[in-house]
């Protein structure tokens, strides 16, 4: 009961010659070995901002390349709450009617979903070009009035291991190093490809 296994056996004389030797081992080693790669699946999450799509964009395709199979993607974005500020500067919130309040306070929502349905288009074809099969899961959370503690939350709800994110407009956000310094057991990797 062999399982033919092919392994990449890297050898260093005179150069970095490269190759390739099919292996046979027991079928019950074979099993543990796919057990322990599930076992191993790592769950991922990019962080999308309406403010930086760029980055958002260039975080879902690094997520997608890091992706092994089992690998399980969540792009998620917190929205934040309407400011009071903004409601308390109308010059009567008593006229204001429910549709226009429902609508002012939904505004930051709506606008991740649309930035979700571009993302999604984003990783469609990065999936495609890399020819990987790669879980992604989109969500909204509860909308808050500290993204930066809402977006670690979700990590921790979601148990990630990994965490995408773009720099910020511009490549100067605020978020990397909040997150950098208080994303405990979880691994932060800032996206700056696309910045020149």
């Amino acid at each position: 009961n062999l399982v033919p296994v092919v392994a990449q056996i890297k050898l260093s004389l005179s150069g970095a010659a490269l190759s390739v030797a099919a292996v046979r081992i027991p079928r019950a080693w074979a099993s543990a070995m796919i057990a322990s790669r599930l076992l191993r699946a790592t769950k991922m999450v990019v962080a999308i901002s309406v403010k930086d799509f760029e980055g958002s964009a260039a975080a879902m395709k690094k997520a997608i390349r890091f992706a092994q199979p089992g690998d399980k993607i969540s792009a998620i974005h917190v929205p934040a709450i309407v400011p009071e500020m903004m409601l308390s500067s109308m010059s009567d919130p008593g006229d204001v009617n429910e549709d226009t309040l429902s609508a002012l306070t939904n505004m930051p929502t709506k606008a991740g979903a649309n930035m979700q349905e571009k993302i999604k288009a984003v990783a469609a074809a990065e999936l495609a070009s890399t020819g990987k099969s790669i879980d992604v899961e989109y969500k909204v959370a509860a909308a808050t009035s500290d993204i930066k503690s809402g977006l670690l939350t979700a990590c921790k709800h979601e148990d990630a291991r990994l965490l995408f994110l773009g720099p910020g407009p511009g490549g100067k956000g605020s978020f990397p190093p909040f997150l950098a310094g208080h994303a405990n057991g979880l691994t932060v990797c800032v996206v700056r490809d696309h910045v020149k």
